[in-house]
């Protein structure tokens, strides 16, 4: 994709392509999970209430799948592993911790029908149509 920085520099980008923005959601997702048990056993392992445990491991791992792609450069762990970053799609900056929440709190939800919208020729799926992001190749 060809991007004109404010500047008036043309910048060539490749998007990422599907298949390795799907492999980078199930990465991110397995690296959910490890924060979320860590933090769990982390505090059964001082015999914190149960109630709290739960919650406060549940609300770790969903601000890291939130607000992952504002991380530097754009890049949630699994984005760092495979090489691709979130940037607006105007300017070029790496995503904000606007637009990564944006593009990725309602994925939950959306999620199977979002990933379908990957296939369009710009590859945005509805967060990042929302978020105005897309996902380079680095």
């Amino acid at each position: 994709m060809e991007y004109v920085t404010p500047e008036q520099q043309r910048l060539n980008m490749p998007l990422a392509s599907p298949g390795r923005r799907y492999l980078c959601q199930m990465i991110d997702l397995i690296i959910t999970w490890v924060i979320f048990l860590l933090v769990l056993s982390l505090f059964n392992l001082v015999g914190a209430s149960r109630d709290h445990t739960d919650l406060v491991s549940i609300s770790v791992a969903a601000i890291y799948l939130v607000f992952s792609d504002s991380l530097p450069r754009g890049q949630s762990l699994g984005k760092v592993i495979l090489g691709m970053s979130v940037i607006d799609k105007d300017s070029g900056n790496y995503c904000s911790i606007w637009q990564s929440f944006v593009r990725n709190v309602m994925n939950p939800i959306i999620g199977p029908i979002d990933a379908i919208f990957i296939l369009s020729r710009k590859r945005q799926r509805i967060g990042d149509l929302t978020a105005n992001t897309i996902v380079i190749r680095r």
